[in-house]
């Protein structure tokens, strides 16, 4: 039996950190599952109004509840959106797709309280989000029944499975079941797990990078307690090398200037699905040096 792609990535010890998605909004649809392979796209939400919600600047994923909860003949009534914009969550419901349009209001709907925890569990996707996503998604959800969901495809499927955390962006991967609830648990206490952390959607690559290297170095913080600034480039994605500097409050430092190099890895199969081997992006952390904060 071949091994899947998250096996063969943790055999190469492929690096996490700097592989968040790109996007800082996101629009959660509940919607029950099977899901397309190409979800949001190919289901009863049509091109045109996936490109007026703003569709992939404004991330769509399908989300549903785990096992039974999230059946299709579950959901024969009103289904919820969430709303992820500038660190704050709202929500509505919706019937018809068009009702969906409503989110794009900045008051739309109510104020959600408290976070959401969005497990990749995509299978058709990919194989390994619903091997190794479901199950973590079983154990989130009997620790934490509301803000739990599974949801469609988030990236990074050799790291499954994928955990992505609202309204503060940030992701994890590679996590057991235990072990998802324990880091759940740390990060909700502001204690980041940095050596599970992907990254934080919407962050440069070097960014995402400059921010994790400085929680491990001089944490345990929550997530908000630095802000990363890229202030210099040279080079290419392929060899280059990043500048950034980290901005923080206390347990960290006032401020990090964080030097990253970046370079592509050997080829490897980074999807169950892939047709050929891809190069992957590595960034190195060359050095973190702390300064006095900027005036």
């Amino acid at each position: 039996m071949s091994l899947r792609c998250s096996d063969e990535a943790e055999l190469r010890d492929d690096p996490m950190l700097g592989t968040a998605p790109p996007q800082r909004d996101w629009l959660l649809v509940e919607h029950p599952g099977p899901w397309p392979v190409t979800a949001p796209f190919g289901a009863d939400l049509s091109t045109a109004l996936l490109r007026e919600l703003g569709h992939p600047e404004l991330r769509t994923l399908f989300i549903r509840r785990h096992g039974r909860d999230g059946a299709a003949d579950r959901l024969t009534g009103p289904r919820r959106w969430y709303r992820s914009h500038g660190g704050r969550l709202r929500t509505g419901l919706w019937q018809r797709p068009d009702e969906l349009l409503a989110s794009l209001v900045p008051d739309a709907g109510e104020e959600h309280t408290g976070p959401l925890l969005l497990v990749c569990a995509h299978g058709v996707h990919d194989l390994c989000c619903a091997v190794k996503g479901r199950p973590v998604a079983r154990a989130l959800a009997q620790r934490w029944p509301e803000a739990t969901y599974e949801c469609s495809h988030v990236g990074g499927d050799r790291f499954a499975p994928n955990l992505l955390v609202l309204p503060d962006l940030t992701c994890y991967a590679g996590m057991s079941p235990s072990g998802a609830v324990a880091t759940v648990e740390s990060h909700l206490a502001g204690r980041v797990e940095a050596t599970r952390l992907r990254g934080v959607a919407g962050l440069h690559p070097a960014e995402q990078v400059a921010l994790g290297a400085v929680l491990e170095r001089w944490g345990p913080a929550p997530v908000t307690a630095a802000a990363p600034r890229l202030v210099e480039q040279t080079g290419t994605f392929d060899s280059g090398r990043w500048t950034v500097d980290v901005v923080g409050v206390a347990p960290l430092p006032a401020r990090v200037r964080v030097a990253i190099e970046s370079s592509r890895r050997a080829e490897a199969r980074l999807t169950c699905r892939a047709t050929g081997p891809t190069r992957a992006l590595q960034w190195d952390v060359v050095s973190a040096e702390p300064g006095p904060p900027t005036t």
